[in-house]
Parts: structure tokens; C-alpha cells; sequence
């Protein structure tokens, strides 16, 4: 089968191309190439335009139309080969455009299973972070709980103290008044 590259590039130079004369013009054409000898002897020939044409036109022998015809045949049935692989080349294109696009729908349907795996993973990770988020949740209330422990001890600690200083203060005075006593 051609290659995509190379079917593009052949519909690019044939879509490039002047239109092919008619059958009629490629048959004038062939004729007077064929003939050739008509425009060499009406050059050569010497005398006014009448006897000119005349020694040109007296110089073809037998037309040969039914060579001339067949070559013109040959010349118009190439260029309806031509015009016909350029239309079957530019449907070819087409088609294949369009296979390509069925070929990635199919593949959409045909993944299926992907995507139920890629939806089972994203629900397994919603269900984790849903633990991980109480599990956060859990941790920072029992943070909380020990700071709060942690502060009423220290509270304590420090009324603790308190008491331990007026305690000393209390002793010391107490020992102070005994010491002027025993004076």
C-alpha cells in the first residue's frame, strides 16, 4: 500500500497542475506535431502568404489522421488516469482520516477497564485520606489534651511553688522571731 506521506505528496503535485486541454485542442496539437513538416515548409517556402500556405499544405502527403487520432486517444485516456487516481487518492486520504477517528473512538470504548481501574484507585485514595484526616484529626486532639495536662500541672506546679515560698517565708520569720527571743 502507498505510503500516507507519498499519496499527500502526489495529490499535491497533481492539484498543483494547469488544467488538461480538451480532447479537441489535444488533437489540433498532436496533428500539428505530427505534422511538423507543414510549419518547416511554409517557413522555407518563398513567394507572399498565398504560396506559402499552399507549398506547406501541398507538402503533407497523407494526413495520417488515424495515427493522429489515436495518439490524442492515448493523450486523453492518460489524463483521465491521472484525475482518476488523484479523486481515488484524495478518498483514500478521507477514509483514512475517518478510520483514524473510529480507530481512537473504538479505543475510547475499548479502554473501559482502565478507566474502572483509574476510578477503583482514586476512590481507594479518597477512602485513605478520609483515614488519614481523622487519624490527623484524632492526633490533634490528643495534643491538645496533653497541653491542656501539661498546663494544669504546671499550674499546680507553680501554686506548688507559691506555697513552698510562703511556706519558706513563713519558716524564716518564724525562725527570726525565735532568734530575738532567744536574744
Amino acid at each position: 500500500m502507498i505510503n500516507k506521506k507519498t499519496l499527500k505528496s502526489i495529490l499535491t503535485f497533481t492539484e498543483n497542475q494547469h488544467p488538461a486541454p480538451s480532447f479537441i485542442v489535444i488533437y489540433i496539437l498532436t496533428w500539428l506535431v505530427w505534422h511538423n513538416q507543414l510549419f518547416t515548409h511554409f517557413i522555407t517556402a518563398k513567394g507572399d502568404f498565398l504560396t506559402k500556405v499552399s507549398a506547406a499544405l501541398t507538402s503533407i502527403n497523407d494526413n495520417q489522421y488515424i495515427v493522429v487520432f489515436i495518439l490524442s486517444c492515448l493523450i486523453f485516456v492518460i489524463r483521465l488516469v491521472v484525475n482518476y487516481v488523484s479523486f481515488k487518492s484524495k478518498e483514500l486520504l478521507s477514509t483514512a482520516d475517518d478510520d483514524f477517528v473510529n480507530a481512537r473512538d473504538d479505543q475510547k470504548f475499548a479502554k473501559n477497564s482502565d478507566i474502572a481501574n483509574l476510578m477503583a484507585t482514586l476512590s481507594k485514595t479518597q477512602q485513605q485520606l478520609k483515614e488519614t484526616k481523622a487519624g490527623e484529626k484524632k492526633a490533634i486532639t490528643e495534643k491538645n489534651e496533653v497541653i491542656k495536662k501539661l498546663l494544669s500541672i504546671e499550674h499546680e506546679l507553680d501554686e506548688a511553688r507559691a506555697d513552698i515560698d510562703m511556706l519558706n517565708q513563713t519558716y524564716s520569720i518564724k525562725k527570726g522571731n525565735e532568734k530575738i527571743k532567744h536574744l
